[in-house]
C-alpha cells in the first residue's frame, strides 16, 4: 500500500499499526523512516524516543483535516477518522491537501 499525496505529488510506503506493539512504538527509535504509518481512528500521541521530527497529518474524508511537525519528547492529540506519521525531513503537507491511501 502507499500513500499518495495528489496535491504535493508524492507518495510513500504505507504500513498501518493495526496492533498493540506497533501502535505503542511507532517510531520511535528509529533513525530513519522513508514510508508512511497509518493509524485508524484519532488518539493521543508521543515522540518520545523518536530521533528526528515526526509530520502528523489528521485525515479526513481523503483530505488533510490538521498537519502539524512535533520535534521529540512532545506529546499530542489528534481526534479525526486516522493519523499517519511521517519524517518531517522527508515529507510535507498541508491542511487541505487531497491525499489517497492505494
Amino acid at each position: 500500500m502507499k500513500l499518495i499525496n495528489l496535491t504535493r505529488g508524492w507518495e510513500a510506503p504505507l504500513e498501518v499499526a493495526d496492533t498493540f506493539l506497533k501502535r505503542l512504538v511507532g517510531l520511535m527509535f528509529v533513525k530513519e523512516y522513508d514510508g508512511a504509518l497509518l493509524f485508524p481512528g484519532g488518539g493521543s500521541f508521543h515522540t518520545f524516543f523518536c530521533r528526528f521530527p515526526i509530520l502528523f497529518l489528521c485525515l479526513e474524508g481523503g483530505r488533510v483535516k490538521e498537519a502539524r511537525v512535533v520535534p521529540p519528547w512532545r506529546t499530542l492529540t489528534l481526534p479525526c477518522e486516522s493519523v499517519v506519521e511521517l519524517d518531517a525531513r522527508k515529507y510535507y503537507a498541508e491542511v487541505g491537501d487531497e491525499v489517497r491511501v492505494g
